[in-house]
């Protein structure tokens, strides 16, 4: 997956950073140690009724908009949203967690009152990410409270996808990421052009999809394909390690134990006993780790977790990473694509 914005977390080992700086960056910021949140807040504002600023275009064709998922509601708009007050101070310095430069689009909904965390140009929309102010959390970096995603086209507001019940009390409440994965892939996933992913700092939930003249809500697909329809990648994200990795394996994949750096034996030992696959592992922050498979036709896949490994020993139960992104590489070619 590409990062959407310019600030990078640093490079680390291998080309594990390569994604992971997509990842980091699904929440639109540096994932760096920052400091603790404030415990308590005021309450959070009641949700206000849309107002319409002064700089938003003339009215143009309507958007109709389709589908339905729990926890989340695609709505069409004539006007921006007011974002009310904020809940939680505000990060100091925006531009840390946010793009250096907004477009048109991104500006009328500063003006309104909002933060912007993400930007995509996507089939004819422009695509902004929106919150309250950014609040830094301890371990995490930049998260965006009751973040959502506004749609323009011809420079006016047309939809927005967002969470009624998010709280914008709640740093990382509501929306925080966007991925397009019809960009700058070569090959893309399969129908990639014409779906836009949205989710958490972290992996996507679900995915809009662009249907002429309409927008439409849907459910993330069983599978991604790409190379051809070769290489087939379940539904991971989000699930304990040994969860994904059945998965992967029932779909075809198959541990491809890597030569690994000089040293990295010396602190992934039990990992690497418990998983031959592992290639590395970030010493800090959200302890990504990455893994090795192939299938038979001779693809890659990088499946990339987060999270401590500790196996369970003396009757002391462990735990496992989770899964929060992967990379095909189609068989004699570049790495091809990669998904939240």
């Amino acid at each position: 997956m590409d990062p959407h914005l310019p600030t990078v977390p640093a490079a680390a080992r291998l080309r594990t950073w390569a994604l992971l700086g997509g990842l980091a960056l699904a929440a639109a910021c540096t994932r760096e140690a920052a400091p603790a949140a404030v415990a308590a807040a005021p309450a959070p504002a009641p949700s206000a009724a849309p107002a319409e600023p002064a700089q938003t275009p003339a009215s143009g064709p309507a958007i109709e908009v389709r589908g339905e998922l729990p926890g989340l509601r695609l709505e069409a708009l004539s006007a921006l949203p007011s974002p009310g007050e904020a809940a939680l101070p505000s990060e100091d310095d925006p531009t840390r967690c946010g793009p250096e430069s907004i477009s048109k689009e991104g500006g009328l909904a500063r003006d309104a009152g909002w933060a912007v965390f993400a930007e995509e140009d996507w089939n004819g929309y422009r695509v902004v990410g929106i919150s309250h102010p950014a609040v830094m959390l301890a371990g995490i970096g930049c998260t965006f409270p009751g973040g959502r995603v506004l749609f323009f086209r011809d420079g006016r507001p047309v939809a927005q996808l967002f969470d009624p019940k998010a709280d914008a009390s709640e740093a990382d409440s509501g929306l925080q990421g966007l991925w397009n994965p019809g960009q700058g892939k070569n090959p893309a996933m399969e129908g990639a052009a014409a779906e836009l992913r949205v989710g958490d700092g972290r992996t996507a939930r679900v995915r809009v999809l662009a249907r002429g003249q309409a927008l439409e809500l849907a459910a993330l697909p069983a599978l991604d394909r790409y190379c051809g329809g070769e290489a087939e990648v379940p539904r991971i994200e989000r699930l304990e390690l040994p969860k994904a990795r059945e998965l992967l394996f029932a779909q075809g994949w198959r541990g491809d134990p890597p030569e690994r750096e000089d040293g990295v034996e010396n602190f992934l030992g039990g990992m690497i006993r418990a998983y031959p696959e592992v290639e590395d592992c970030a010493g800090t922050g959200m302890g990504y780790c990455r893994f090795a498979y192939r299938n038979e036709a001779g693809h890659a896949l990088a499946l990339i977790t987060a999270g401590e490994y500790q196996a369970a020993e003396d009757g002391k139960p462990g735990y496992e990473p989770s899964a929060v992104g992967y990379e095909v590489t189609c068989a004699a070619d570049g790495p091809a694509a990669g998904a939240d």
